[in-house]
């Protein structure tokens, strides 16, 4: 199985990492060993992260700008997290279907996962999924979280960009000031501005922009961007 992960087999690629995620210890053994191969193999990709409360239009983003990176001659492979439910343990797993353009492209990985109990945005094999990728010899890995709040900064300690997507004149503005996953984004981009919203979009990013000068300055440096977009009509994605 691991010379054909190394390999680039997407059948291959998508039962490792089904071993990974069982809990049967038969399964864990084989997992473990399967990750020290893939650890001396893996190579340097580019990991992001993303976030945003559902509705704001995380799928359409990705697949377009999952589409982008593609057409630039770069490997992509994308990790959705869907909720699990408390009750039936079932996830609906639906984000494949949902980017559908982009799983026909030959470079795409899309990989659903359910969070099975896990917090933080991420599934509970997210990192070593990411090691898998890697050792397949992706480029740029994008990871797309649950998208249920303020408390979704794990998948940021797993990752090399955090972006935070945002809806124009959803009157959150304010949250802005809070702590969590505003203080942990890398860039903050105001989805669907487009038609009528597009005032509103750029109303929007003055007044994140304000919001982000409240918070401490990152350890490396780095200043927060706050950007609008379209992904439904492919505005905007190319400097993010």
């Amino acid at each position: 199985m691991t010379k054909n992960v190394f390999s680039n087999d997407p059948t291959a690629l998508g039962k490792a990492i089904t071993l990974i995620e069982s809990t049967k210890k038969e399964h864990q053994v084989l997992a473990d060993n399967l990750l020290r191969n893939c650890l001396g193999n893996k190579t340097e990709s580019v990991r992001i992260g993303i976030t945003g409360i559902p509705g704001v239009g995380k799928s359409t983003f990705i697949e377009n700008f999952g589409k982008l990176l593609v057409n630039k001659g770069m490997r992509v492979a994308v990790l959705t997290v869907d909720p699990s439910s408390n009750e039936t343990k079932g996830s609906i797993l639906g984000d494949k279907v949902r980017m559908e353009t982009l799983s026909k492209e030959k470079n795409a990985f899309i990989r659903p996962t359910p969070t099975s109990g896990s917090l933080g945005g991420v599934a509970r094999k997210t990192r070593e999924t990411i090691i898998l990728l890697e050792a397949a010899g992706y480029d740029v890995i994008l990871i797309e979280t649950v998208g249920v709040g303020q408390n979704e900064t794990t998948v940021r300690e797993m990752t090399d960009f955090f972006l935070l997507l945002k809806l124009p004149g959803a009157g959150d503005e304010l949250q802005g000031i809070k702590r969590g996953v505003m203080e942990m984004a890398d860039a903050i981009a105001i989805n669907k501005a487009d038609g009528h919203n597009i005032n509103t979009a750029e109303t929007a990013k003055v007044e994140f922009t304000t919001a982000l000068h409240l918070f401490a300055p990152k350890d490396n440096g780095w200043s927060p961007k706050v950007l609008t977009c379209s992904a439904l009509e492919n505005k905007g994605l190319q400097p993010i």
